[in-house]
């Protein structure tokens, strides 16, 4: 049988004797991409944590800058920050300082308490002169009971050795520790070449007669707008704290000299002179 005739009762196929199956062709790999596209993308990815990163350390740290807005809102509005330079005023300074007379809303003293607000009244003798007078007692509603007073001492001793030991002492001597670096600066300076320029007023010592004598709203008149080299110290001790400071002057001055015979009542003057 010729190869081109083909019985059909044979077999096998017609395309030839013998079948062979299709070979399977391997899959092709890619080439490894080169290190700098590795790299590339290894630090595209991280990248992508910063947002994450940045918004996970602002929801627990603390800022004195505003939030990020995208939308502002009037939230953000220009506006000059503590000791900037404003030149529409004179002196270029964006914070204004008050203006003088002034007093802010709510904070308006009455005249009837002057005393206790100032430690002196104004009084006008007719003739359209005014003369300030001092107040020689404690304000009522801080002494008006033992017990008030005993918390008043202790308070006054707790802010007389916070603001006032510094210079005059523990004991009210005038031998604070300021004072004392002040007299020993002043002392050595006597180069003419170099002078310090070192000038500096003695602390008081607040058991001296001097100071006895003054009313106690004298006193507290000091504390509050300061005398020579000493400072007001009206902002920083609130207007109570200061007659407490006060009151332990007092108590300072009698430990320091005795009590007046005259502040003794009978009882105790009688016991003083063995009656």
């Amino acid at each position: 049988m010729s190869e081109e005739s083909h019985d059909p009762e044979s077999n096998e196929p017609e395309y030839g004797p013998t079948y062979y199956a299709p070979m399977e062709m391997p899959i092709p790999r890619l080439p490894r991409p080169p290190f700098w596209m590795i790299a590339l993308a290894l630090v595209m990815v991280v990248v992508t944590w910063l947002p994450l990163a940045i918004i996970a350390r602002a929801r627990v740290s603390l800022s004195s800058e505003p939030r990020i807005q995208i939308m502002q809102d009037m939230g953000v509005q220009p506006k000059f920050r503590e000791q900037e330079i404003n030149s529409l005023f004179a002196d270029d300074r964006a914070m204004r300082p008050k203006i003088p007379g002034t007093v802010a809303r709510g904070s308006l003293e009455p005249e009837s308490l002057d005393n206790y607000y100032h430690g002196f009244v104004r009084q006008n003798d007719g003739s359209g002169k005014w003369t300030v007078v001092f107040a020689d007692t404690l304000p009522d509603k801080l002494s008006n009971s033992p017990k008030l007073m005993k918390a008043l001492l202790a308070r006054g001793q707790q802010r007389f050795n916070i603001y006032c030991y510094v210079c005059h002492g523990y004991d009210g001597s005038g031998r604070g520790p300021v004072n004392q670096r002040a007299m020993e600066l002043k002392a050595i300076d006597t180069d003419p070449q170099h002078p310090l320029g070192i000038t500096w007023t003695p602390a008081a010592q607040l058991y001296s007669d001097v100071i006895r004598a003054e009313p106690v709203g004298k006193i507290f008149n000091t504390i509050t707008n300061g005398i020579r080299t000493m400072p007001s110290y009206g902002a920083q001790v609130p207007v109570d704290d200061r007659w407490a400071i006060v009151a332990y002057v007092r108590a300072l001055q009698l430990s320091q000299g005795g009590v007046p015979t005259a502040d003794l009542n009978q009882k105790q003057q009688d016991a003083l002179q063995g009656q």
